[in-house]
């Protein structure tokens, strides 16, 4: 009897543990599902904004100089041509002064161009009139020459007497060449002429001493009794005479004054120009306010000086606000002015959430750093908000902006992990109810979004999608039931 009970109690085991394989085996797979359902299907992306006002306007001074008083601070609201600052005038009066004493020595150097002109012209003539009285006595002496002098002492006396009328005339002209080189280097060192005339003036000055050092060469030749007495020797003494004439006669004939007094017009008009701009300054030298604001930021509370490149202020309308918020490049592409965007201004009592719309993307990158140091380049974009919530929040507030790329009500969408291919097709896994067998359908997809696909043909409302479709325990017919 042993022996049956045994095999009977090992019978009863296995059958029990086919049985348990069978049950277990005919239990439906749990998987992760998701119901379909219709909603607004969206793919955004949120960049930090901040508040800022829609008519700001940089404030500069029309004078520059130390600080002297300063009669607001920032946060101070102020009317248009309130005083902001005054700029110390004590330099620019001492500047001004200057200035127009400059004018009156250029004014004076001006008026006596003219008279330095006429006695310049007047020793000209004269020195003229003496060479060309010489030149007729050495034109009397050459006929007389011609016909002979009575004796060759008296052909050397009047030669040597000749020659030293030469040499006085050569030293008249180097002292007026002399001098009138000393006036060319002053008004040249002034800057008021050329240099072209100052060298000119110098060669003169050379050119007479030259001929003075000739004519005592000639005059120590005829003493020596060597000198010729023929046609030829009053025929260089002539040729000389003619040419000094010739150059006097080039001088008067010149107008010698049109450079100088150009150059002293343009130095009196710059100076009127300096003036100008001074007594401008002077009657600047309180700053106003051009609008009327808010003061939220003032650049001269920490300096000492004023320059007229620098601001000295900036003054807020706080009416009519705006978000402004700077955009990655990668995502500018994707929105358009006129897109409505999602505003969340975050506060501990509970976060208000209002909607704006794109007011002006800017066409320029800049570099803009993350918390992390990391460069990025982004666009500048104005946001312009709908009817503001009653909430409490001014200029310079953060603001959470949310950029909408794709945008759709009523529309059905799944997980992306539950689609794959087959075939060239679309397909999801399909629940009927959520627990039963599980079925492969073609589906058509639309915009793929962050973490789920819109589905424009092929599934409807209420049916459930299995997640995971590389799941291998799934296939067609396969009973599965929800985690």
């Amino acid at each position: 009897m042993k022996k049956p009970i045994k095999y009977a109690v090992i019978a009863i085991v296995v059958l029990a543990s086919i049985a348990g394989g069978v049950f277990y085996a005919l239990q439906p797979t749990p998987v992760r599902m998701t119901e379909v359902r219709r909603q607004v299907a969206e793919l955004s992306f949120t960049e930090q904004g901040v508040v800022v006002a829609e008519n700001t306007m940089l404030v500069f001074a029309g004078a520059q100089g130390e600080l002297s008083e300063l009669y607001v601070s920032e946060g101070q609201e102020i009317s248009a041509g309130d005083a902001i600052l005054r700029v110390d005038t004590t330099a620019l009066a001492l500047q001004l002064s200057q200035v127009q004493s400059g004018i009156r020595g250029l004014e004076a150097q001006l008026a006596n161009v003219d008279v330095e002109d006429a006695n310049a012209r007047r020793t000209l003539e004269t020195t003229r009139t003496s060479l060309q009285g010489e030149l007729l006595a050495i034109n009397a002496q050459a006929a007389e020459a011609h016909r002979g002098f009575a004796s060759h002492q008296e052909s050397l006396d009047e030669q040597l007497r000749v020659q030293q009328i030469l040499i006085d005339q050569h030293e008249n002209g180097l002292v007026q060449a002399s001098e009138n080189f000393s006036r060319i280097g002053i008004l040249y060192a002034a800057g008021v002429v050329p240099r072209v005339e100052y060298e000119a003036a110098q060669t003169a000055v050379l050119a007479a001493e030259s001929a003075i050092e000739a004519a005592r060469g000639q005059l120590a030749i005829i003493a020596a009794g060597t000198a010729e007495a023929g046609a030829e020797h009053f025929e260089g003494m002539r040729a000389s005479l003619e040419a000094q004439i010739e150059g006097i006669s080039r001088q008067l004939a010149a107008d010698n004054t049109a450079s100088a007094r150009a150059n002293f017009e343009a130095l009196i008009a710059v100076e009127n120009a300096n003036i100008a701009r001074l007594e401008h300054e002077l009657q600047n030298a309180v700053a106003t306010a051009p609008i009327s604001g808010v003061i939220t930021t003032l650049h001269a509370q920490n300096t000492n000086f004023i320059t007229a490149a620098a601001p000295i202020a900036e003054i807020t309308v706080p009416s009519g606000q705006l978000i402004e918020v700077y955009v990655s490049t990668q995502d500018v592409s994707s929105i358009v002015e006129g897109d409505t965007v999602g505003l969340t201004l975050r506060q501990r009592a509970g976060d208000v959430y209002f909607s704006g719309s794109i007011a002006e993307i800017g066409n320029t990158a800049v570099a803009r750093f993350t918390a992390l140091g990391v460069e990025e380049r982004k666009v500048n974009v104005r946001i312009l908000p709908d009817d503001l919530p009653d909430a409490n929040f001014g200029i310079g507030y953060g603001m959470d902006v949310t950029f909408y790329i794709y945008r759709a009500e009523n529309m059905l969408t799944v997980p992306r992990t539950a689609i794959f291919r087959r075939d060239g097709e679309y397909m999801v896994w399909v629940v009927p109810g959520g627990d039963g067998e599980a079925e492969a359908r073609a589906v058509q997809t639309g915009m793929e979004l962050r973490t789920e696909t819109v589905i424009t043909n092929g599934l409807s409302e209420g049916e459930f999608v299995i997640n995971d479709a590389n799941n291998r325990d799934i296939s067609a017919g396969a009973r599965v039931r929800a985690e």
